[in-house]
């Protein structure tokens, strides 16, 4: 950040977040999950927001002040679902998946707003979509059984019922595959668990 003005002395609230918020309201801040992302949870996919510390005047870098150890923890707000296909799939021959769709039973993805003070308040999702789609900026193939080719996808965290199903199509250059939908069984997909 750069400040127009020296900041007056004083005890001041610090919190930051990643990426930019769209807007920001006293203390709630509106962000965007992204419904297509590319498999990395790059280009602000993910959303963190800082536990608020308080502590001086920030100074200018290299002058001696009290804040110069100034440290903020980074909470990831999203849940983060990373998968591999096994070193055992016959399905994919030597092919790569490129694109990858799943539906949820509910929305995961949309405009989320935050409480900046307390990041464990329950977020409120608006606009949401149920749809999320992978557009892979490394596609992904078998994984042996020394190293494995991952995928990820950062969603607003969800707690769903045992029948709820979630419906994946995935796509090589060659073929398009529907996945036996999955039965989420009271899954809890939780904030920075992948």
């Amino acid at each position: 950040s750069s400040l127009a003005l020296p900041m007056p002395s004083g005890t001041y609230t610090y919190w930051c977040t990643y990426p930019r918020p769209l807007s920001v309201n006293g203390i709630k801040a509106t962000f965007n999950i992204p419904s297509v992302q590319d498999g990395k949870v790059s280009g602000g996919a993910d959303i963190m927001i800082a536990t608020p510390v308080q502590g001086g005047a920030l100074k200018s870098i290299g002058e001696e002040h009290e804040n110069a150890s100034l440290s903020l923890r980074m909470n990831h707000m999203l849940h983060q679902f990373r998968f591999y296909i096994p070193h055992t799939d016959e399905l994919l021959s030597d092919e790569k998946l490129e694109r990858i769709i799943a539906v949820f039973p509910k929305s995961v993805a949309g405009k989320v707003e935050y409480n900046l003070m307390n990041p464990s308040v329950a977020p409120v999702l608006s606009e949401g979509e149920s749809q999320m789609e992978l557009r892979l900026a490394e596609p992904i193939g078998r994984s042996t059984d020394s190293a494995f080719q991952y995928a990820c996808m950062a969603f607003l965290p969800s707690k769903f019922d045992s029948g709820q199903m979630l419906y994946l199509k995935a796509y090589t250059d060659n073929k398009i595959a529907e996945i036996v939908p999955v039965d989420l069984r009271a899954r809890d997909f939780q904030a920075g668990h992948s």
